[in-house]
């Protein structure tokens, strides 16, 4: 699995569709949480609280005289008026001590939640939205100004959204509404009974990030299919070589509660930082990272973890098998269940040799095949997941572990091959744009069964190869043919809108 940043970001494609009608900007009227208020947006911020170490009490989505108490708490430490009550400074506060808690990396389209005093290109596309919308934030200079504020609060507003001039989740999702884009709802509809999300369907897993080079975010694709996904890897976590915990994504809150509220397991990644063994083969440090790991599973409300550990040498095998031994049994008496993702293996591939998969299954619920990059953005051009070997791996596979146990890995990405020795990551929809705009045919490769297409630009030779609807589709017979555990997304808002209509004509949805 490639290691991305985990930002929120306001798709570019909200930008480029239009309204048949500009909406009415409407005079911006605060709202405010106080004690008594009940809801979706108190359930947040009382996970946010959470997370910077207060404790509004157990009581989920009501504001009693507790959260009150650990909200006063934190605005006296913010050095703010101090009244239990989330109004537009407290939440500007809550959000800068989020994004100094976790570890916050900036995406190449611009920052998480946006707000007064933010730049970049994610203001650049918000302040286009709400000039296409008939809202006035200045002119598109990407400078989150008070004049595009105002625009963001009169839009918020308008959509009886909390009026705090942050663009977080909720106001990213209207503004795509509003723009055609989506219609389906950020906060989740009411669930009546939590047994109508058991489903017999094979199991479906999602990684999950905030940030994604395409039109869509993981957000935007878990919303419009939770009667397909299973359960979401979020990327938080990653041990560096002295057992440091960098935790990514200050957004964690809202995807928690959002979990939560739809019934959808919670499997965050931990990661090595590719490479590090210490970890492992030290026993004192290996003993403290499962015991942190537990006791932070029951208290964030995990049904597991998803383990990671690449860049492996073969003799990182039994220290492998120690580690995830060790955090199953912690996490077992708990409730928690281990997943475990691994570079595939083949009869006839001598690599990898640091997953025995034998001896890891007894301690893991799935063991992710990640099936792809077979070439990768450092190699020569050719199939990101070519079926022959997919089937090799799994086939190898299911010879050592329980099919049932086996979770294939689906890739919904390519590569762009330049003649110049640049290559970059692409897309399904962005391969078909490329193709028509240069008026080359996408061919079929019968080998492979997966796209491709060639064509010439600037003197260059560029060489496509991509994964679509189509080519998962027969990584989705496997699945059936074999009897396999189910499916692993990589990654979540990435994926050929056409993946969703395979996965449920192929009887994938609960």
């Amino acid at each position: 699995m490639k290691i991305f940043p985990l930002v929120a970001v306001l798709s570019t494609a909200c930008s480029l569709l239009t309204l048949s009608s500009p909406a009415r900007a409407a005079s911006p009227s605060i709202s405010l949480l106080q004690q008594g208020s009940v809801g979706w947006s108190v359930s947040v911020m009382q996970q946010e609280l959470r997370d910077l170490g207060y404790n509004p009490g157990s009581s989920r989505g009501y504001f009693n005289a507790q959260t009150a108490f650990a909200l006063a708490k934190f605005q006296s430490q913010a050095h703010l008026q101090v009244d239990g009550i989330l109004g537009p400074l407290t939440r500007r506060a809550l959000i800068r001590a989020l994004k100094r808690h976790y570890d916050y990396i900036r995406a190449p389209l611009g920052q998480g939640d946006l707000t007064y005093g933010d730049y970049g290109p994610g203001v650049v596309t918000l302040q286009g939205d709400l000039s296409q919308l008939g809202y006035n934030p200045g002119p598109a200079d990407g400078v989150f100004n008070r004049q595009t504020g105002q625009a963001v609060m009169a839009f918020q507003a308008h959509e009886g959204l909390v009026v705090d001039e942050i663009v977080g989740p909720e106001t990213y999702q209207a503004l795509c509404h509003a723009l055609g884009y989506s219609s389906e709802p950020v906060a989740p509809a009411p669930i009546t009974s939590p047994s109508s999300q058991v489903s017999s369907s094979p199991w479906v897993l999602g990684y999950y990030t905030q940030y994604t080079p395409n039109s869509m975010s993981s957000q935007m694709s878990l919303a419009q299919h939770l009667h397909t996904i299973s359960a979401i890897a979020p990327l938080w976590y990653t041990y560096r070589a002295d057992g440091t915990l960098i935790k990514h994504g200050y957004h964690r809150s809202w995807v928690r509660a959002y979990a939560r509220e739809h019934h959808i397991a919670l499997y965050p990644v931990i990661t090595n930082a590719y490479g590090n063994d210490r970890i492992l083969t030290n026993q004192t440090l290996r003993q403290e990272i499962v015991n942190q790991l537990a006791a932070m599973a029951q208290e964030d409300g995990y049904q597991g973890y998803n383990i990671d550990f690449e860049g492996l040498n073969y003799w990182d095998e039994r220290p492998l098998t120690a580690f995830v031994k060790a955090l199953s049994e912690k996490l077992t008496p708990l409730g928690k269940t281990l997943t475990i993702a691994v570079i595939p293996r083949t009869a006839k591939d001598p690599y990898n040799r640091a997953y025995n998969y034998q001896a890891l299954a007894p301690y893991v619920s799935k063991i992710v095949l990640m099936t792809y990059d077979y070439h990768d953005i450092g190699s020569a051009p050719g199939p990101v997941a070519p079926i022959n070997w997919v089937n090799q791996a799994v086939q190898y596979a299911i010879t050592r572990v329980n099919p049932q146990k086996i979770v294939l890995g689906l890739a919904v990405y390519g590569y762009n091959w330049a003649s110049n020795g640049q290559t970059v990551e692409i897309h399904a929809n962005q391969a078909r744009a490329l193709a028509a705009q240069y008026g080359v045919p996408i061919k079929w490769n019968p080998v492979s069964d997966e796209p491709e297409f060639s064509y010439q630009s600037q003197g260059m030779t560029h060489r496509v190869y991509f994964e679509n609807g189509y080519s998962d589709a027969f990584k989705l017979q496997l699945v059936k043919q074999y009897h396999l555990g189910g499916i692993a997304i990589w990654r979540l808002g990435d994926e050929d809108h056409h993946l969703w209509t395979v996965l449920s004509r192929m009887g994938f949805s609960h």
